[in-house]
Parts: structure tokens; C-alpha cells; sequence
């Protein structure tokens, strides 16, 4: 299964310089613990905005048009691709076998077609912010469930098949 994840304000910021505009411990682990030993897929300027490393205890697929530029980087859990046909050949609609995508917001773009499933943080507050999510079309979705927290929520959504 594709499915994409990410946290935003209200106001569709997910971004500002290559970073979080927000520092929320518990978004952080709703993240983490949700990813976690599961396949992630993100883009050059993701990767690169940290500090050209993959997340821990991940395998981390890094999209790009230039792979040979991160030579020097690739791992066992450290694949660089060039496009998204070989990650739809092998997650979409795979029961067995999950991939998230982490951004960036190219990147969801690219995606949003293709991805079963949603898993949206909108942060309660204002943060300034330069990178935002497009506003995209939730027509085909189902809101499976709202987990409500203190400084977010978190909305998870299915592609109506």
C-alpha cells in the first residue's frame, strides 16, 4: 500500500527553509512510531534537508532525477530511484508490503493519485512557513478515523475502491 503522511497547519504549511516550522515532541512520535521498521520514500531536497541521512530503522527510498549524485550515500536501507513506476509496481495495492511518503511536497504531488491511504496531522496554531501542501482533492477518500490530541489532530483516510 502507498500511503502518504504528513503534518500541516491549518493553513496548508508543511514547511519553512527545508524545515519544520514547529517543534511538537508528541507529532514527532505519532510520526516516528508510525513509520518505524516500514518502507518511507521521500525526495532530494527531503534527504538533503537531513543532513544526507536516511530515517533509523527504516528503509528509506530517496527520489531523484540524479541518483549518481548520491553515490557516496547508498546503503542496504539507502535506495535512491529515478521514478515512481517501480514504487507503484511494487506497494500499490500490496497488502503485504507498505511504503510511506514523507515529502516533500513535490513529491505528494507526484503521489496523490496513487496512494491508498492518508494519514494527515493538521496542527492546532499558527506557524509561518515558505513550502505548503497543495490543496488537494479528498472526493475519493473516506475519513476512516480522527485522533484528536492536544497541539493536533490527526486524520486517516482510505481511497474508496
Amino acid at each position: 500500500m502507498i500511503k502518504m503522511i504528513w503534518a500541516q497547519t491549518s493553513d496548508s504549511v508543511i514547511g519553512k527553509d527545508n524545515a519544520l516550522p514547529w517543534s511538537i515532541k508528541e507529532e514527532m512520535q505519532h510520526f516516528r512510531s508510525t513509520t518505524l521498521n516500514q518502507n518511507v520514500l521521500m525526495g532530494g531536497k527531503t534527504f538533503e534537508s537531513m543532513n544526507y541521512k536516511g530515517l533509523p530503522n527504516r528503509v528509506n527510498y530517496v527520489l531523484t532525477r540524479d541518483p549518481n549524485k548520491y553515490n557516496a550515500y547508498a546503503s542496504e536501507n539507502l535506495i535512491f530511484v529515478t521514478d515512481k513506476k517501480s514504487i507503484i509496481g511494487q506497494f500499490k495495492n500490496n497488502q503485504n508490503k507498505d511504503i510511506y511518503i514523507i515529502g516533500g511536497s513535490q513529491v505528494y504531488d507526484l503521489f496523490f493519485d496513487d496512494c491508498d491511504e492518508i494519514i494527515r496531522t493538521i496542527i492546532k496554531g499558527q506557524f509561518e512557513g515558505n513550502v505548503y501542501i497543495k490543496n488537494f482533492n479528498y472526493n475519493n477518500f473516506d475519513k476512516i478515523n480522527i485522533v484528536e490530541k492536544e497541539h493536533f489532530y490527526v486524520e486517516y483516510m482510505s481511497r474508496r475502491k
